[in-house]
């Protein structure tokens, strides 16, 4: 089971302090991502932003319709396999070929609607953001782990909201 744990807090100051205690503390930085209003203003500093894969839906909605997709062919390919439409045997090449194009398809479409659409898990934080906050995300495996990042910046930072999400699963 994969943690992740939201904080949001005002300046940049307290982002680096926050990233300063978590690498005291051994949680390494690749495990942290910071999403502002402006990424640019992060880069600019050294502080890891969120990317695309993390700020929209591309991830879940790609795997979902790369799955139905894949469905939709083995469908086809079995069909095609069933009526003979061109007079030659197709066989098990050509449903394999079906799958891979369809699977192909569906999560190229899926890529377009995530790509235009915000990451579910960020929707509670948006009106944060677009005030001006900053918003810490920290990735962990264990609940161990987990504890500690909440031993760590719960002393150290002046957070307006912090929450978790215990289930977290970046493909869902």
């Amino acid at each position: 089971m994969m943690y992740r744990v939201y904080y949001v807090v005002r300046t940049i100051d307290q982002v680096q302090i926050a990233l300063d205690r978590l690498q005291e503390a051994n949680i390494g930085t690749n495990r942290v991502h910071v999403m502002a209003n402006n990424n640019a203003e992060l880069t600019s500093r050294g502080i890891q932003a969120t990317t695309p894969w993390e700020d929209t839906n591309i991830m879940n909605t790609g795997f979902f319709w790369a799955f139905v997709g894949a469905i939709i062919g083995l469908l086809v390919g079995w069909a095609l396999t069933g009526i003979d439409p061109w007079g030659i045997d197709i066989g098990f090449g050509g449903v394999v070929l079906s799958v891979l194009f369809f699977g192909a398809h569906g999560a190229w479409a899926g890529g377009i609607r995530g790509i235009s659409h915000t990451n579910y898990h960020l929707k509670p934080y948006l009106h944060d953001l677009k005030r001006g906050c900053y918003l810490i995300m920290v990735d962990v495996d264990f609940k161990e782990e987990h504890d500690r990042v909440h031993h760590v910046l719960d002393h150290a930072l002046k957070a307006d909201r912090q929450d978790d999400d215990t289930r977290y699963n970046p493909m869902l």
